[in-house]
């Protein structure tokens, strides 16, 4: 039986909205902070299209991600865009097999910074949710506080 599960987050990072929204919304370098997963988008195959609304983005999250797709011991999640509005909100919708729902990244002026706001409403078998909640709240927990940490230094 499938299942809905409400996930959110929020990390404050000392730097400007327009540069934490232009790090945030590089699809690739997401590989660099989010913990086990290997991140892209139509974006590095077609340099005419434009990011935002309609863009697919691709996350495998695993066992060795960056052998992906030789080495697939992990799950595919695929995204497409619904909404993009710079410098502060970027919506998703997931369309893959095995997990389904919404996302949203929001950003916030802050005093010294921006606030980040994660979150995810996920639609995916009772079994999958029971196991890999609580791994993927620790796991998006520590890549953005990781992606707090790369984008201040």
């Amino acid at each position: 039986m499938n299942k809905l599960s409400h996930l959110a987050l929020t990390v404050d990072i000392k730097k400007p909205i327009d540069e934490v929204w232009r790090e945030l919304v590089d699809w690739k370098s997401q590989s660099n902070w989010m913990l086990q997963t290997k991140v892209w988008s139509e974006l590095d195959q077609d340099r005419t299209v434009k990011n935002g609304k309609g863009v697919l983005i691709f996350a495998f999250t695993g066992l060795f991600p960056k052998l992906y797709p030789k080495l697939k011991l992990g799950i595919l999640d695929t995204m497409e865009v619904t909404a993009w509005k710079p410098p502060t909100v970027c919506e998703v919708v997931h369309i893959g097999r095995v997990i389904r729902g919404t996302g949203k990244f929001e950003l916030k002026k802050v005093r010294g910074g921006t606030k980040f706001y994660w979150q995810e409403d996920v639609i995916a078998p009772s079994l999958v949710l029971l196991i890999v909640k609580p791994m993927l709240l620790i796991g998006v927990w520590l890549s953005l506080r990781r992606f707090a940490r790369q984008i201040s230094a």
